[in-house]
């Protein structure tokens, strides 16, 4: 299990229990409704810390399993069935545990069977609230991949309402080729190639890469850069991408008739970060930074090589035995009024270490 993943889970597993905490308040301090038994403060206590991780986990496991497998692949109207269907599977199971703990922890005021149990309408609000919360975290998750991770929080902190300056890695990836492909497959089809291109990048989210944008048959990946920050990690990026398309050459083939390569661009330096725009707001980068590594990545096609990289972000990088450096030149990017020294970044090992 990736690491993406496990914070997912994190946070399934802390929303289920503040969720169920205040359903605890609301159900006993607050509205008052007929129930087969009445749980003490203590026992309260044991099923937020028993029933709140259990339900994270389950959901949160649910919701991996559909991103990674459903999303793209289904209708919405299918796949919000199949969401109430899993939802009504691991309700059912929560419950059977609830039954077992009311009945041996807590204790029923009245002889109460399993069936009795559900039908009760404190459990039928247990279940729409279920569904009410499942909503919620899946909208919340939603929102976060499309404004890139961990920018949601700081939208909700206003982070972004006046410019400031950050320190960034970016990288600008490409398809090459894209004019010739696009006049062989024709527009759908090619909508179709980028598609599952820009689907098999997936392989990335180990890296910490946050999706910027995507720009036609680009996209831009960046790093936030922190202390002690290893920037290997931007190189392992861009090959288990490069990875993933070799595994995949064959389905590409198969479909499309030819199999997708990339180059790509790498520089590191400060950019001004806003939120812009009132139709359609977004965090947007501003500097020098961006345009370089764009520039940089236009000349993979005249070095012939598919990953450079700029001076600064070589100086900051070191060499461990799976790469090199081969220094291309000083090339006077469009633009600029001075010369910058462009680097090759040469794999000298088959199998890159995560």
């Amino acid at each position: 299990m990736h690491r993406e993943d496990l914070r997912l889970l994190r946070d399934y597993i802390v929303g289920w229990m503040i969720a169920l905490g205040m359903w605890i308040l609301v159900r006993n301090y607050g509205v008052t409704i007929e129930a087969p038994a009445n749980p003490e403060p203590h026992q309260n206590l044991r099923m937020l810390f028993v029933f709140g991780p259990l339900a994270g986990l389950l959901f949160g496991i649910a919701q991996i399993k559909f991103e990674r497998y459903l999303f793209r692949r289904i209708p919405l109207w299918k796949l919000s069935l199949l969401g109430l269907l899993i939802n009504s599977v691991i309700m059912g199971l929560i419950f059977i545990l609830a039954y077992q703990f009311f009945k041996n922890v807590v204790g029923f005021n009245e002889p109460t069977t399993f069936s009795t149990f559900i039908s009760n309408p404190n459990a039928i609000l247990t279940f729409l609230y279920s569904l009410f919360v499942n909503f919620v975290m899946a909208s919340i998750r939603e929102v976060n991949l499309l404004l890139g991770k961990g920018n949601l929080w700081r939208f909700i902190r206003g982070d972004f309402y006046s410019p400031r300056v950050e320190n960034r890695v970016f990288m600008f990836i490409d398809l090459k080729g894209s004019t010739t492909i696009a006049e062989q497959l024709g527009h759908i089809k090619y909508s179709r190639f980028l598609q599952d291109c820009f689907y098999d990048l997936n392989v990335i989210r180990h890296s910490g890469a946050e999706v910027y944008q995507y720009v036609g048959d680009e996209v831009v990946l960046s790093w936030r850069v922190k202390k002690n920050m290893d920037y290997v990690k931007c190189l392992k990026a861009f090959w288990a991408y490069e990875d993933e398309l070799k595994k995949r050459e064959e389905y590409y083939l198969d479909k499309y008739g030819l199999a997708p390569k990339f180059k790509a661009g790498i520089n590191l330096g400060e950019v001004t970060t806003a939120e812009v725009g009132e139709i359609k707001r977004e965090i947007a980068y501003h500097g020098d930074t961006m345009n370089i590594a764009a520039r940089i990545q236009d000349k993979c096609n005249d070095y012939g090589r598919t990953l450079l990289v700029s001076e600064h972000f070589h100086n900051n990088v070191e060499a461990n035995g799976i790469f090199d450096f081969e220094l291309m030149g000083e090339e006077m990017l469009r633009g600029k009024n001075e010369s910058l020294k462009i680097y090759a970044v040469n794999r000298t090992a088959c199998e890159i270490p995560e």
